[in-house]
């Protein structure tokens, strides 16, 4: 599997596990709303691990479903997630965001190029921590 594709893999099943310790994810039994979208949530993952080349778009789906309907667990998501999965979702970055994974693009690119190995995960902490300098 792809790397950014495994990226985005690990990042949804990373947010499905801490949905699952908040309301309304964490009662017993779940509303038929919460389950339908767990569905929607179990067959995007599973569409992602089958290979399925086309499922950026039901994963816009199910992000801006979930920032719509569960507002007050945004901040439980990668924000990198939002750059990775795009379309819609772009919307709910701010501008240095952007800017942000714009120079990720740009540096995981040159080393596609290489043919250098990489972790997309290491190279977004290594991209936080340098300063940025804005002209």
């Amino acid at each position: 599997m792809e790397s950014r594709t495994q990226y985005i893999l690990d990042a949804f099943a990373d947010l499905r596990q801490r949905i699952a310790e908040h309301a309304p994810f964490d009662q017993q039994e779940l509303a038929e709303e919460e389950v339908d979208f767990l569905t929607s949530w179990d067959e995007l993952t599973t569409n992602i691990k089958n290979g399925s080349h086309n499922y950026s778009f039901d994963a816009q789906e199910v992000l801006s479903r979930f920032i719509r309907c569960y507002a007050n667990l945004v901040p439980l998501i990668k924000r990198e997630l939002l750059w990775f999965v795009g379309g819609e979702c772009l919307h709910f970055l701010g501008d240095e965001e952007i800017t942000l994974y714009q120079q990720l693009e740009e540096h995981l690119y040159e080393l596609d190029r290489q043919n250098k190995h990489y972790d997309i995960a290491k190279e977004i902490d290594a991209l936080r921590s340098t300063p940025t300098q804005i002209h």
